[in-house]
């Protein structure tokens, strides 16, 4: 081939470097995106590399910036995060067309770190909120497997802070007894964090295996299975994500929610309830204090130092 090895194959070698499942599948969106926008699907390396580096650059901007959406009153970028996940995305494979391609320069680079928010707009819960949910999910647990599954999922999610993908890949064999009774849960870049299970929530594991048994090794399983009748699997991502809804119809008169807003609903309240960031990076496997202040998305109006020095005002 005249412009060498594809830019299509270089890009699925490059993805299948990523050790991480969520990785692979975020880098092959993006870079899919990316050939499919500059027309490169098709096109070796080389052809790459012959066009000027002022032309390459302005092209990998647009395709980035195409993906910006803007407040209609003020026009200020409202997900600068996104864009700076596809920029990520393109820094790391010019720099991997640099190891293995002698390509001579990483484009990538020059473009802008993009204004991201500096915090989360995750809708969450008020301890009122998340307390009443659970309890009514509770006392509706034994109406049938659904939704004793459902309200195992709902607090899962909440009182220990899960990602989807950490969720759904919970399985029976990793709820450890020793030296206490915790699970060990997958985090992202598969790092292992280590969660301690409660007695009330242990019983209710006990409970529910009593009325239903284990039918997977995988906790959370799909109750039927119209395609392929697979019911050991684990549930999808999107499989949470649509229970959260129908339980966000059901218990929460439609309120938007989504499975992070449990997440970030436990950071808000153990952030009210003065737990220290260290104990709470424990459990959410957060590196940063940083990162963790990303989530408290109380209101500073409430949570100002103003209110603690009021008494001395006469």
């Amino acid at each position: 081939m005249v412009d060498g090895e594809s830019l299509q194959s270089l890009c699925d070698k490059f993805v299948q470097l990523q050790k991480s499942e969520r990785t692979k599948r975020a880098y092959r969106c993006d870079l899919r995106q990316f050939l499919e926008h500059l027309q490169l699907t098709k096109k070796g390396y080389r052809s790459v590399t012959r066009r000027k580096r002022s032309d390459l650059v302005a092209d990998l901007s647009e395709f980035v910036e195409s993906f910006g959406k803007y407040d209609i009153h003020s026009q200020h970028l409202t997900n600068g995060t996104t864009l700076n996940r596809k920029r990520f995305t393109l820094v790391k494979f010019f720099d991997y067309l640099i190891d293995i391609k002698d390509f001579p320069f990483n484009p990538a680079r020059k473009l802008p770190v993009y204004p991201a928010r500096e915090f989360s707009n995750t809708p969450t819960l008020s301890k009122e909120q998340i307390t009443k949910l659970i309890a009514q999910m509770s006392a509706d647990r034994t109406k049938s497997k659904a939704h004793f599954r459902n309200y195992l999922l709902i607090s899962t999610l909440f009182h220990f802070a899960l990602r989807r993908h950490e969720l759904v890949n919970l399985k029976w064999s990793q709820v450890l007894e020793h030296p206490i009774p915790h699970w060990q849960v997958r985090q992202k870049r598969n790092r292992i964090k280590y969660l301690p299970l409660f007695s009330k929530f242990q019983n209710r594991l006990d409970e529910f295996v009593t009325l239903h048994g284990k039918p997977s090794d995988y906790i959370f399983t799909p109750l039927k299975n119209n395609r392929t009748k697979d019911l050991e699997k684990p549930l999808s991502t999107n499989a949470v994500l649509l229970i959260v809804q129908k339980v966000a119809m059901s218990y929460l008169n439609g309120k938007h929610v989504h499975p992070h807003s449990f997440r970030a609903t436990f950071i808000c309240l153990a952030r009210d309830a003065g737990i220290p960031s260290k104990t709470i990076m424990n459990t959410t496997g957060q590196k940063n204090v940083q990162t963790l202040d990303y989530y408290d998305i109380r209101s500073h109006l409430e949570i100002n130092a103003v209110h603690h020095m009021a008494n001395i005002f006469v």
